[in-house]
């Protein structure tokens, strides 16, 4: 896959209202800050994390982000093609809504490909796409956007994508048992518990050419559907494995020369236990240093592979990685100190979502001010 540079970016998650205060929150070790909500059948508290910001509808959030991308360029968007991606959809507004008029009809509900049409229409995107793959979602349309630039369909491809609070999210991953009781959100953890879910906006800028300060280029990865059961992906880690593998085959890259593997790492049993046993496949013996952005910001579900893809190359631009305080009981190797690895360094990022749909990316860092990566 000929590689394709993030050319500019924008976050806004529980870590900060932008980008690059994210990442210095993540970089210093910081968590997000959470905010409790009840399950309703059990009566026990769950752990929520907002984002920063200022409060907006959901059309006025993506026009800030996109405006924030773009930064001052006034060039057309003509030749630029839109992919919106996300699990939440319109659901957060449905519930609003429902709540005032007491119940909404179907005719109520905003489709994501119209909401993707209206945000077209608003900027002058040649085209709009959207993607729903669970937690890989955001991971697909990265991937999806790079080979449609790179085929020279389109010259660019903004890639947003949003995850919005909604109780049918909270109440639902507390009826499956996978929202933590303790709030200690702790993947590989012998005694974890669950994930804690989060609310993020995420915006990137592909294109052929680096731009001025490009935040990375995509090298290469893989998507693909483990049909072994509806819900999970084979615990053995077969499944996992081949997808990474099949991504460092398309980036032309061997596992050895990954600097940093950014873990999915969901704190769920199963979805833990396949990652685990497919990372241990990839690397028998010697692994790659090992980064966990999920207790950070929280399980941000659709958004999670461009929001955990976007803060981790800036968070290598500013230099150290955080530590994990359980490293010592964790059943992968997490690092127990920080960690400072090249702006340029190699990068395999993982998510593995609900569905068994499973997605790797390879990146490249850039250094910071340097018109292109090494």
């Amino acid at each position: 896959m000929t590689p394709v540079y993030v050319q500019s970016a924008a976050l806004e998650c529980a870590l900060g209202a932008d980008l690059s205060s994210a990442a210095d929150a993540f970089s210093r070790g910081q968590q997000g800050p959470r905010a409790s909500f009840a399950l309703h059948e059990l009566h026990e508290p769950r752990s929520y994390l907002y984002a920063q910001g200022a409060p907006a509808e959901l059309a006025q959030r993506l026009d800030r982000l996109i405006r924030s991308t773009l930064a001052d360029s006034r060039a057309a968007l003509d030749d630029c093609l839109l992919i919106i991606a996300s699990t939440s959809l319109d659901i957060s507004q449905l519930e609003q809504l429902a709540q005032r008029q007491q119940g909404f009809t179907a005719a109520d509900s905003t489709a994501l490909d119209s909401i993707a049409q209206q945000v077209r229409e608003r900027w002058g995107f040649a085209a709009a796409f959207t993607l729903n793959t669970a937690c890989t979602s955001a991971a697909n349309a990265l991937l999806y956007g790079a080979r449609l630039v790179k085929s020279g369909l389109y010259t660019r491809a903004l890639v947003l994508s949003f995850e919005t609070p909604s109780s049918i999210a909270q109440q639902g991953f507390g009826a499956l048992m996978l929202s933590s009781p303790s709030a200690a959100y702790r993947p590989f953890h012998p005694e974890r518990d669950g994930l804690i879910l989060g609310e993020a906006y995420a915006c990137a800028l592909l294109s052929r050419e680096p731009g001025a300060t490009p935040l990375g280029r995509l090298l290469g990865g893989f998507s693909a559907c483990d049909t072994s059961s509806l819900t999970t992906t084979m615990e053995d880690g077969s499944h996992i494995h081949w997808v990474m593998q099949q991504a460092l085959r398309s980036a032309e890259c061997g596992a050895e020369q990954i600097d940093l593997v950014k873990l999915h790492g969901t704190a769920t049993t199963a979805n833990d236990e396949a990652e685990h046993n497919g990372m241990r496949l990839l690397y028998p013996r010697q692994m790659p240093t090992l980064s966990l952005l999920k207790p950070a910001i929280g399980h941000t579900l659709g958004a999670c592979g461009l929001s955990e893809t976007l803060l981790l190359l800036q968070s290598l631009q500013l230099g150290a990685l955080p530590a994990v305080d359980y490293a010592a009981q964790a059943s992968l190797p997490l690092c127990a100190q920080p960690q400072t690895l090249n702006a340029d360094s190699l990068l395999l990022a993982n998510f593995f979502g609900f569905g068994g749909n499973n997605a790797s990316l390879v990146l490249q860092g850039c250094l910071p001010g340097a018109p292109t990566c090494a």
